[in-house]
């Protein structure tokens, strides 16, 4: 009797220690992940405050693209959180495929609003991070423009992360609709 007790609780304590050990999928260290704020164009004409999440590499590849266009993807429901999506290899989608009428209403809004963005990235000396999407068209498409100063007082170039203010994000993708989320977005 006393050696099948010992056995019982020798097993209790295995299958303790076992279960006690299980991680969750939450604990599993991902990569860091930051956010840059910037500013959402409404359909009433204004701007939104919003973030743009990833992890370094992912925002230092899209804020220092070239041509300065970069697909992105909403992907929060109440909170203007937004991905980067370039070229398929940065984000967690394939790239939208824009539609010719929603390409002509950003780039009309664009073109209205780009000397007012480049007063500021000057005035600043900051690049100035806007996100441009077609309300009227509704394809749900999002893109991202950097505008950079070219005033000659700005040519001194800051380290990536102070140039774009990065700031730790430490929410998971399950938290983009809560209430801290959008205080951080309101900060920015």
């Amino acid at each position: 009797m006393k050696k099948s007790i010992k056995i019982i609780a020798v097993l209790a304590i295995a299958l303790v220690t076992l279960f006690a050990c299980k991680k969750d999928k939450e604990e599993v260290r991902k990569e860091e992940r930051f956010s840059v704020g910037m500013k959402v164009a409404t359909a009433r004409g204004g701007t939104e405050a919003a973030i743009l999440i990833g992890t370094k590499a992912e925002l230092k590849a899209a804020l220092t693209q070239k041509d300065g266009k970069v697909y992105l993807k909403k992907v929060s429901e109440k909170n203007n959180v937004f991905v980067p999506v370039v070229d398929g290899t940065v984000g967690p989608v394939d790239p939208v495929k824009p539609i010719d009428l929603c390409w002509k209403e950003i780039d009309a809004y664009y073109e209205a609003n780009v000397g007012t963005w480049r007063e500021q990235a000057n005035q600043n000396c900051k690049d100035v991070v806007v996100c441009l999407t077609c309300p009227n068209a509704g394809v749900g498409l999002f893109v991202l423009y950097v505008i950079k100063p070219n005033s000659p007082k700005c040519l001194v170039l800051d380290a990536f992360e102070a140039q774009f203010s990065l700031s730790a994000f430490n929410f998971n993708n399950n938290q983009l609709d809560s209430e801290a989320v959008a205080n951080i977005i309101k900060e920015k």
